[in-house]
């Protein structure tokens, strides 16, 4: 945040409002997720279905007006698998959310690999005073929770990613609020 000691304390009072709103409502759909996971992956599922049907649409949309011209036949292609992709996750939710869980591992395994790299890295560039080990800690993690969701069973998916989706949302929540509850206070001390 820009020094506050030059912003306008106006200002604060409203950002500070919507955090708290913000917060609050991230951390009760984690709640939620949390209390019921299968039916948050369900959601998940379906919101990601209408869109890769919307997306496919607009691209065959997209195809047809430009027929003539070169790479026509490619955005028809992706526009119709957009298409059937989004509806099978629609119409097979179960299946879409284990393809769900299993790209969510492969982008988690790729992104801890990055993490760890950089941790090792970091190390060897920056020295010991560079906090690398948080990186490292941080990529390990990543690493577990990829693990995870790439060995579980098919049946367990949809709780996986409920819960998952659930700890971050409550998460994010917290961390809403607590930015909120913070701009109110730093508020407070430029209105005094």
């Amino acid at each position: 945040m820009a020094d506050l000691e030059t912003d306008d304390p106006r200002i604060l009072g409203p950002v500070a409002n919507w955090s708290l709103a913000v917060g609050g409502v991230l951390a009760l759909l984690g709640v939620l997720s949390l209390a019921a996971p299968w039916a948050a992956a369900t959601v998940i599922d379906a919101f990601c279905g209408v869109t890769l049907v919307a997306a496919g649409i607009a691209q065959v949309a997209l195809a047809a007006g430009t027929f003539t011209r070169r790479g026509f036949w490619l955005t028809l292609l992706c526009g119709a698998l957009s298409i059937m992709g989004g509806a099978a996750m629609l119409v097979l939710p179960k299946a879409g959310i284990e393809a769900l869980v299993v790209f969510l591992g492969l982008i988690l395994l790729l992104e801890a690999a990055a993490k760890l790299t950089a941790a090792t890295t970091m190390r060897s560039e920056l020295g010991r005073e560079f906090p690398w080990g948080w990186l490292l800690f941080d990529g390990l993690v990543t690493g577990v929770l990829a693990g995870l969701l790439l060995t579980t069973k098919p049946a367990a998916a949809g709780i996986l990613l409920g819960v998952f989706v659930g700890v971050n949302l409550l998460s994010s929540g917290l961390l809403f609020a607590t930015t909120g509850l913070w701009l109110r206070r730093e508020g407070a001390h430029l209105h005094g």
